[in-house]
This record gives C-alpha cells, structure tokens and sequence, in this order.
C-alpha cells in the first residue's frame, strides 16, 4: 500500500499496454483536508489467487486534485 504524495513525469523509451485488465475498486474515508480516496485492484482470474487484492493506492486531496490536473492535460478532458 502507499499514497502517492506527488506525480513527477518519467522518461521511458518504450511503453506498453499492460495485457492483463481489472477493476479498479474504490472508496474514500475522512474529511476535508484529511479526506482519502483509496483505489484497490485484485488479482486476475488467471493468478493463482484470483480475487485476492493485489494493489492499494491512496491519494490525498492535494494528489488527487494533481492526478485530476494531469488528466485533463493529457488527455483535453476540458477542450
């Protein structure tokens, strides 16, 4: 598990779609400043243990709203 503080660009000479999909489950807890968005994914039905969670990222307010800026850059969700 971790929460992500901040996002900072990497260069990588060559990328990948990722052949294995999932669903990204989410929730949040706490309260303003304090609040959390946390998103969960669990093994693919070809793991060994399928369904047992397998990554958990958190964002803070500020990460979120960082993450949600780097979106609409990348992707001109606001154009």
């Amino acid at each position: 598990m971790a929460v992500i503080t901040k996002f900072e660009r990497f260069e990588k000479r060559t990328f990948r779609i990722q052949p294995t999909q999932v669903v990204g489950h989410f929730g949040t807890f706490g309260e303003g400043e304090q609040k959390v968005l946390q998103i969960d994914t669990q093994g693919s039905q070809t793991r060994e243990k399928p369904q047992k969670q397998s990554q958990t990222l958190q964002l803070t307010r500020q990460s979120a709203f960082e993450l949600w800026r780097l979106l609409d850059e990348e992707f001109k969700f606001s154009a």
